[in-house]
């Protein structure tokens, strides 16, 4: 592929745009089941046919999203799996509802995965049932504990700032979840997207309950022994999501399916952008292509960067991007609140306190360029 560094890592995303049913919040490009033209599998022979194309290049993290790529037979799972695993792949992780995780599911992929995602939400009913969630109380913890039994490194997935929600329930959740000892947590405000059933119901977003949730909950995961290392993701014996790690270093990435993108090269960057419709991508019809130009590149840096505890590497900024941080954002930090950043000889990193206002900071410093 044109504009791939060789001598860099390349994650793999493979998006199956396939759900029993959305969930009222949902945004991503996904099909309920009425709607699906073809089954999960027979689209998991597609997404082998395309991998059959990239077969010169080695992945070093692979991850199986959605939509539910627990819809998908175990045996097309693995051989997806197989087909696209290389020799320097060093974490595969596949993305799957509660109600798909079962015992002998998680026994058939032990050994082919090294991590498995699971979309939790929350473990009060009452606020599953606001999120349209497919799985119930019942099933999430019957999840979790095949989850904690298997051995099997996992993620699970945390909302918070739900309507209706309490603080007292956010704490509860987050405590609860904890007992079942995930490595990896992710914990995010719930959002309000344009055009979701949640968004036609008209709730009025809660700022101040998203702050004090955010922040009541950041201190209840590191009480609980989580290192909070990414705005939204919380990890105990540094069991980071290394393909994530990759996007936030503006890393190389390919994706496959409809509605993903792709990022490839170092210094000069190339994004695809394949259309958001299974129909176009059956019939081999490819999205944009957009080479970003080095300011451009840089602001891309910044973003993802800024989100990490380590932040900006000032060397590697000089070296991708021909930016020098002490000389072009001096004047830019003087109009920050020192609480927010750690300014040291090699990095530029935010505090919880910076990471509340993300956006702002980074727009003062886009001034700069």
């Amino acid at each position: 592929m044109r504009f791939l560094d060789p001598v860099r890592p390349v994650s793999l995303y493979i998006h199956f745009p396939f759900c029993t049913r959305k969930c009222s919040y949902c945004a991503f490009y996904s099909l309920s089941k009425p709607f699906w033209t073809i089954s999960p599998d027979q689209y998991g022979e597609l997404i082998l046919a395309r991998l059959d194309e990239l077969s010169q290049i080695q992945f070093s993290t692979i991850y199986l999203g959605g939509g539910n790529p627990g819809l998908l037979s175990d045996e097309m799972l693995i051989s997806i799996i197989e087909k696209a695993r290389s020799k320097c792949t060093e974490e595969i992780t596949v993305e799957m509802n509660p109600e798909q995780i079962s015992k002998e599911r998680l026994e058939r992929l032990n050994g082919h995965i090294t991590r498995l995602s699971v979309g939790i939400q929350s473990l009060n009913q009452k606020n599953l049932e606001v999120l349209g969630r497919n799985s119930n109380r019942n099933e999430n913890i019957t999840a979790l504990k095949l989850l904690k039994e298997s051995g099997i490194n996992f993620n699970a997935d945390l909302m918070c700032a739900i309507p209706g929600q309490t603080i007292s329930e956010v704490i509860s959740d987050i405590r609860e979840l904890s007992s079942y000892e995930p490595d990896h947590i992710s914990y995010y405000c719930l959002t309000f997207e344009e055009g979701t059933p949640l968004y036609s119901m008209q709730y009025k977003r809660d700022e101040d309950l998203e702050v004090e949730a955010l922040i009541s909950g950041w201190k209840e995961l590191s009480a609980l022994g989580y290192e909070h290392y990414e705005v939204s993701n919380f990890a105990r014996k540094n069991k980071y999501s290394k393909h994530n790690l990759n996007y936030w270093n503006l890393g190389q990435y390919i994706g496959l399916g409809p509605a993903s993108e792709s990022s490839l090269g170092y210094s000069r960057i190339v994004s695809y952008h394949e259309k958001e419709d299974l129909k176009g991508y059956l019939e081999n019809k490819r999205g944009e292509v957009e080479e970003l130009t080095r300011i451009e590149g840089l602001l891309e840096y910044l973003m993802v960067a800024l989100r990490t505890k380590w932040g900006i590497s000032k060397k590697e900024l000089l070296e991708r991007f021909c930016i020098d941080f002490d000389s072009t954002f001096a004047s830019s930090l003087k109009e920050l609140d020192e609480r927010c950043y750690i300014n040291t000889d090699n990095n530029f990193s935010l505090t919880e306190q910076g990471w509340m206002i993300l956006d702002s900071i980074i727009l003062t410093l886009s001034m700069a360029l």
